[in-house]
């Protein structure tokens, strides 16, 4: 009988370390009671467990940011889970791999959980393998509802695991996650990448978030709303956005839970993550000093317009230039340099619908803007090369056509090493702009928009932007908030899929769908053909369409 791929502890041979306080010394010819019983090598099965967070987090967005009103195909089209059409089946490798990788980690979550037993002094790691596993479900419920629930280490293939509900497993992401952020193993400050307690407090608002929705429990959202404020959700963002997306902003303390890299823990300088690379149009060859970039996920007209929504004054929002590279000069690089920045020839100025009117007075600023080609971030106008064009034609058939995500940018590594992984930046996976977010959206749901308000505020008034009113929030207004403030963070597909705004959005904003595609079976991602070969239980258990 076929059985179920699931990961036992010899597999750690094959993953990477985390970071460099996350060494992982292999010893795969070691007997795992013998190894595992050892500090050292509980240690390094631990390591091996955050190791996964590189694998789902450092590859290519497609389930997590593909198929949105935010990115859509530039000169190199998505991957067929985005585009919704009928080669997207149960059979695509995507989603297979985004599957399989992810109860690859759970496997190993539960290996650490298993060799920790009981041992007082294993107790931290146990629960922050712990903590991995409930957001490694938490991401499976969100893309495909539900799965099958392994919660205990096997030492051998599995045969067959039945399907749990979605409420079941939602219910087993909430029980983790309370237990943990109840219990004294986790810290509560660190910002070293170790799943934490504001960590726990953060993914818990975001479970019964979601599983709110499903339910329509107003409870669900209060516990939401409770867990959002024991996470940091209602104090103060300190640090400019700027600087907290640059090399300076690594181990912020707004940051809860980060995927890390450096130098020191990787084989070689191209073993980084695709961050960088992703949501930028193409950028050319290597031989002329720009950036790597895929030219996949290409910020649609609407990614930029979303700033201009909501505000009397989207210049004021300082997310936008800290989001986009608005200047392209002979080198891409020229604008993070002191030296260069006002002195290197720009040859491209990305102008937003918004600062239009004002071209003259920005090349008057400095004689470094005089030649520049304007591009016009609209609708319909000019491209690189003086010609009137759509927005799309600039995205998808032309070089340096629209304006790329600057975001992601790693100022060191990524800066020398022209490869799609090349950047040792970490990658944020929960931070405290989202936790407000998540606050506010509880509030909503439980019609309180005026303390929703509040959240919404703290976000936007770190960014300069123009303060909410308490007539204007509503879910639209939150989700046009979310996509301000965490654009390409692995998050945008689950925001528009949980509030039922998928086809709405996509529909309206990415040129790559058309009116009338995204069909309810498309609220949910297929279980992969070749993990119901391998589990007979999950036979006649396919999601609805597929």
């Amino acid at each position: 009988m076929k059985k179920i791929y699931v990961l036992v502890a010899m597999c750690i041979v094959a993953l990477s370390s985390c970071s460099d306080f996350l060494d992982q010394d292999l010893k795969s010819d070691v007997p795992g009671a013998e190894y595992y019983g050892t500090d050292a090598g509980f240690e390094s099965l631990t390591n091996a467990a955050y190791s996964s967070l590189r694998t789902i987090y450092g590859g290519d967005p497609w389930l997590f940011e593909g198929g949105t009103d935010l990115f859509a195909s530039g000169r190199t089209s998505v991957d067929v889970t985005n585009l919704y059409g009928a080669a997207f089946t149960s059979a695509n490798s995507a989603v297979a791999t985004f599957y399989t990788d992810h109860y690859k980690a759970i496997s190993l979550a539960n290996e650490v959980i298993y060799w920790g037993g009981d041992a007082a002094a294993r107790n931290n790691r146990v629960m922050e393998a712990r903590g991995l596993r409930a957001l490694y479900y938490l991401n499976l419920v969100q893309q495909f509802g539900g799965v099958p629930l392994v919660k205990e280490r096997s030492a051998s293939p599995i045969e067959s695991v039945e399907r749990a509900s979605a409420e079941a497993i939602y219910d087993f992401v909430i029980s983790e996650l309370k237990e943990l952020v109840a219990g004294s193993g986790l810290d509560n400050q660190r910002t070293d990448g170790r799943f934490n307690k504001r960590a726990a407090n953060h993914y818990l608002a975001k479970a019964y978030l979601s599983k709110g929705y499903r339910t329509n429990n107003k409870s669900d959202f209060t516990e939401a709303l409770n867990a959002a404020k024991a996470a940091g959700a209602g104090n103060a963002l300190a640090t400019p956005f700027a600087t907290l997306f640059s090399n300076a902003g690594e181990g912020n303390e707004e940051v809860l839970l980060s995927v890390g890299y450096d130098l020191k823990s990787v084989e070689n300088n191209t073993s980084g993550n695709k961050q960088q690379a992703h949501f930028c149009a193409y950028l050319d060859g290597q031989e002329k000093g720009h950036k790597y970039t895929s030219s996949t996920l290409t910020p649609t007209l609407w990614m930029h317009e979303v700033f201009n929504t909501n505000t009397t004054n989207a210049k004021q929002d300082e997310r936008y230039e800290a989001t986009f590279m608005t200047e392209l000069r002979k080198s891409y690089w020229d604008f993070y340099s002191a030296e260069n920045i006002h002195t290197s020839a720009v040859t491209y100025y990305y102008c937003p619908s918004w600062e239009i009117a004002n071209v003259e007075a920005w090349r008057a600023a400095y004689p470094s803007r005089a030649q520049a080609i304007v591009v016009e971030m609209l609708p319909v106008g000019n491209n690189i090369n003086n010609i009137t064009t759509t927005y799309e034609a600039k995205m998808k058939e032309d070089v340096y056509g629209v304006a790329s995500f600057r975001k992601f940018d790693d100022m060191e590594n990524g800066k020398t090493i022209f490869s799609n992984t090349s950047s040792m930046r970490d990658i944020y996976l929960a931070r405290l702009g989202e936790t407000n977010l998540i606050a506010a959206e509880a509030c909503v749901k439980l019609n309180d928009n005026a303390s929703a308000l509040t959240y919404v505020n703290i976000v936007r008034n770190r960014a300069k932007a123009t303060p909410a009113t308490v007539s204007e929030i509503n879910i639209d207004y939150l989700l046009n908030e979310r996509a301000r403030e965490l654009a390409g963070e692995n998050h945008r597909w689950a925001d528009l899929s949980r509030t039922g705004k998928l086809a709405e959005y996509v529909e309206a904003n990415n040129p790559d769908i058309s009116a009338g595609q995204i069909t309810d079976k498309f609220l949910l991602r297929p279980i992969p053909l070749a993990a119901m070969e391998l589990n007979p239980a999950l036979e006649g258990s396919q999601n609805t369409g597929w």
